[in-house]
């Protein structure tokens, strides 16, 4: 799948990460819990917030907020330049393109190589090279995606700075009444401070998860690597 005229770039990276999230490092769909962790995680944790903060966010959980994740957005965008300079490796040649000759006292050296070992190295090489590619492609889109989501719940805040008297109202004070129009105002009022407050939310325990996963599989895949 590549981005073209008719998907924009954002729509791209989600789909994208939503695929690379269903799948594990060898291109298999993990199991139900393992792809949708992040929404079993960030759901209940949201609703929960949103009633027992029913007055909202206070101004200096915002300021919190909007510096962490300013912070981790610098730590994404590090973290991209950094798989672009580490990870990305030109094209190796094939073995076809080398020659190898061996001398021992100024004599050839004839040696004897087991074709199951020769096959074994290679399908082993094969597979490393394989899961790296599959990797380098999540991580990028999870990063890319952690950005996007991070922006969106920096923009989101700073709305909620910017309105904070609006958005600090105890939505357990409104009850139901009889449609009319200030009734119908009122409710798309409380509806849109509580769509606000549950993206913020939602958004900083994505960016959250995302940063676990991101920085632990990125140790995991260097200390392989490292290793080799």
């Amino acid at each position: 799948m590549k981005p073209n005229i008719e998907h924009s770039f954002i729509h791209f990276v989600y789909s994208k990460a939503r695929e690379s999230e269903s799948l594990d490092i060898n291109n298999q769909r993990k199991s139900f819990v393992r792809r949708n962790g992040r929404f079993l995680l960030a759901y209940p944790l949201t609703v929960f917030v949103l009633f027992s903060l029913s007055e909202g966010y206070n101004n200096e959980f915002l300021q919190l907020g909007a510096s962490i994740l300013a912070i981790l957005i610098g730590l994404f965008l590090t973290a991209l330049v950094f798989a672009l300079d580490k990870f990305y490796m030109p094209p190796k040649k094939r073995s076809g393109d080398y020659k190898l000759d061996l001398a021992e006292n100024e004599q050839t050296r004839n040696i004897e190589v087991s074709i199951d070992e020769v096959v074994f190295e290679n399908a082993r090489e094969k597979l490393w090279q394989k899961q790296s590619f599959y990797y380098v492609q999540k991580f990028n889109v999870l990063v890319g995606k952690s950005v996007i989501v991070g922006i969106w719940a920096l923009a989101l805040i700073c709305i909620n700075v910017m309105y904070f008297e609006f958005f600090r109202v105890d939505i357990a004070d409104y009850t139901f009444v009889p449609i009319t129009i200030p009734s119908i105002l009122t409710f798309g009022k409380i509806l849109l401070i509580i769509i606000v407050r549950f993206l913020i939310c939602y958004y900083m325990i994505e960016v959250f998860y995302n940063t676990i996963r991101i920085i632990s599989s990125m140790v995991n895949f260097m200390s392989v690597r490292i290793k080799k």
